[in-house]
């Protein structure tokens, strides 16, 4: 790990020489540095793509390039692609690739392979709790993709109406089984789609906005289940949601997105829901209370070196997840309600990837609370009967930047292993940075988290950071 290091900050001189704005490759390297209890406060490493260690104190470095489309010289085809490595040494050390992908353009539509950081949903990108099916939680997996990363107009020369979607495949390797007729499958993946429409053009003050994604995590179903289905037939049955032996063939989740933003003189107002639905759910609405709600402020002319301190964003957001169907599951009367949000009858991960969660990091591992709290070992999470509020703001002084988040919420457990009492939790986080330099190349940060209430340890954490990017060539 600590060759890797020296490669970290060897890069981050040699790209620091030479800057171009007009330039479509961006570099950025940076070091972290925490000391911390055994456990890491929730809002240090979540939502970082598994960058950062869930326990103990660590040492995290990470170093990137990319080639971005060049949105001042727009040709019809264009490539881009990008690499970021990321590793971390403390309790635990690992070393691996977020972003590792090629992608090309054909006027708005994209074709990407790889792997690359990203998320799901209509809502905040920066202060949010997270979005609820594909959050910026876990560690990014291979993928083919195919889809329009902007609105496209739906009429030439007016973008009054427009649309984006998205279409992909990935394989997130081996995975235990506790259903079935084996204890694991070498291979399964993720099917993901999404569609979104957007009413109102980009000078207009209102916008409004609605769509879905969908999400399944399937394979190995001719392994698991007698006369199962083999792997292209499964395929057709996961795209298109379809029932078979009575059931849906893999692990369902998405959620139903409506938004509006309004642009005003000072201010656009972001508000915005998304609805979960899984498996069946969707047909009966039998969940349409579940899910994450949040209305933004974001300053529209974000000052610089301002003398007095002011926000620049908040970011209010409510997450419900108790609902899930009802708490009667009764096969032979078609009452199916217990969804078990991030739990699955036959997959032992669930709703996650490599011990992260794909959705919300509300819904946590069972590796990451109390002790008494985890139930069955086989599934991912004990806690899923959540109700969260949360709170998000970045503000300036002068040339520095902060950023506030905070969590409560009161978790209930599971229909079948509800925590009595409710455990509540809270959970902060303060990021102050500032530029070293005129240049603003190098940021130094300093961040502060905690975690105090009935659902992790007592957690707490300081962290300062160095940061370097920018464009070269």
């Amino acid at each position: 790990m600590r060759k890797f290091f020296y490669v970290l900050l060897f890069w981050a001189a040699l790209c620091a020489e030479s800057y171009s704005q007009d330039s479509t490759f961006f570099y950025s390297a940076g070091i972290n540095a925490a000391g911390s209890t055994a456990g890491v406060p929730l809002w240090l490493y979540a939502n970082r793509n598994a960058s950062m260690p869930e326990k103990g104190s660590f040492v995290q470095g990470a170093a990137s390039f990319h080639r971005v489309y060049n949105r001042n010289n727009p040709r019809f085809f264009q490539w881009s692609g990008g690499a970021e490595l990321v590793g971390f040494a403390g309790k635990k050390s690992d070393a691996f690739f977020t972003d590792l992908f090629i992608a090309g353009k054909a006027g708005p539509v994209e074709l990407s392979i790889g792997q690359r950081k990203e998320f799901m949903g209509l809502g905040d990108s920066l202060l949010t709790m997270g979005p609820i099916a594909m959050s910026p939680n876990y560690r990014p997996y291979p993928k083919i993709q195919l889809s329009t990363p902007n609105f496209v107009s739906l009429i030439p020369g007016n973008d009054i109406f427009s649309f984006k979607f998205s279409y992909g495949d990935g394989l997130l390797g081996s995975a235990g089984v506790h259903y079935g007729n084996v204890t694991s499958v070498p291979d399964v993946y993720l099917h993901q789609k999404s569609l979104y429409l957007k009413l109102g053009k980009r000078t207009h003050r209102l916008n409004l906005f609605a769509g879905f994604n969908h999400q399944a995590m399937w394979g190995g179903e001719d392994k698991i289940f007698t006369g199962g289905l083999k792997k292209a037939e499964a395929y057709e049955y996961v795209i298109f949601g379809k029932p078979w032996s009575h059931s849906r063939v893999g692990n369902h989740f998405g959620t139903i997105d409506v938004a509006a933003e309004w642009k005003g003189k000072r201010w656009d107002i972001f508000l915005y829901r998304q609805t979960i639905y899984e498996d069946g759910s969707l047909s009966n609405l039998s969940t349409v209370s579940d899910g994450l709600s949040g209305l933004r402020f974001k300053r529209r002319q974000k000052s610089e070196n301002a003398p007095a301190f002011r926000f620049n964003t908040l970011l209010f957001e409510f997450l419900y997840t108790k609902n899930q169907g009802g708490a009667i599951f009764d096969y032979l009367n078609g009452i199916f309600g217990k969804d078990n949000y991030f739990n699955h009858y036959v997959y032992n991960q669930g709703w996650s990837y490599r011990g992260r969660s794909l959705g919300t990091p509300m819904i946590a591992p069972q590796t990451t609370t109390r002790d008494n709290l985890i139930t069955t070992k086989n599934l991912f999470t004990a806690n899923n009967l959540i109700v969260a509020y949360h709170l998000g703001a970045e503000a300036s002084w002068k040339k520095f930047n902060f950023l506030l988040k905070g969590s409560f919420s009161q978790n209930s457990g599971t229909y079948d292993d509800p925590i009595r009492p409710v455990a509540n939790q809270t959970s902060l986080l303060l990021r102050i940075e500032a530029p070293l330099l005129s240049s603003k190349r190098d940021v130094f940060g300093l961040s502060l988290a905690s975690d105090f209430g009935q659902l992790y340890t007592q957690n707490m954490a300081i962290m300062i950071s160095w940061r370097k990017s920018g464009f070269i060539w």
